[in-house]
């Protein structure tokens, strides 16, 4: 087991690909439930950024349905952000249970074809000081993808 503080400093692993994909978020937590519609805003092997207009609780467990291919998959939260300052739209951050190509990318990076990589365990208390740092803006260091762009 690795501590949150080790999560926080982890390099990302696989390069984020900008993907737009309507799924359904559905909590498997009893004890937080929510259901509701979203979009991928990024995607890798490991997990996506989602906009919803809700804010689930880090570490809930979640099922994602309506993905190409293979319908459903189960992850858990790993972040949630406002987007904006209204609080009408949250960037989530999801972490797949099971890492790959979920997301029906055709050509996908290189580096996805190491998707063999372990999902790290979700941490018990997010870092406080990394609350509000969800890295979204933070792609690949060669770069961001775009896919079908030259």
């Amino acid at each position: 087991m690795t501590s949150s503080a080790d999560n926080a400093e982890t390099p990302r692993r696989m390069t984020r690909v900008r993907w737009e994909i309507p799924i359904r978020v559905t909590s498997l937590n009893a004890g937080h439930p929510f259901a509701e519609r979203g979009q991928t805003l990024v995607v890798n092997p490991q997990g996506c950024g989602v906009r919803l207009s809700c804010a689930p609780e880090v570490g809930t467990a979640v099922q994602l349905d309506g993905l190409p291919g293979v319908g459903s998959v189960t992850a858990r939260v790993a972040n949630c952000l406002a987007l904006g300052t209204d609080g009408k739209f949250w960037l989530v951050g999801l972490a797949l249970n099971e890492p790959g190509n979920v997301w029906g990318v055709q050509s996908p990076p290189a580096d996805w074809g190491t998707a063999s990589a372990r999902i790290l365990p979700s941490a018990a208390t997010p870092d406080p000081k990394k609350k509000q740092n969800w890295p979204y803006s933070q792609f690949s260091r060669k770069g961001e993808f775009h896919p079908g762009r030259k």
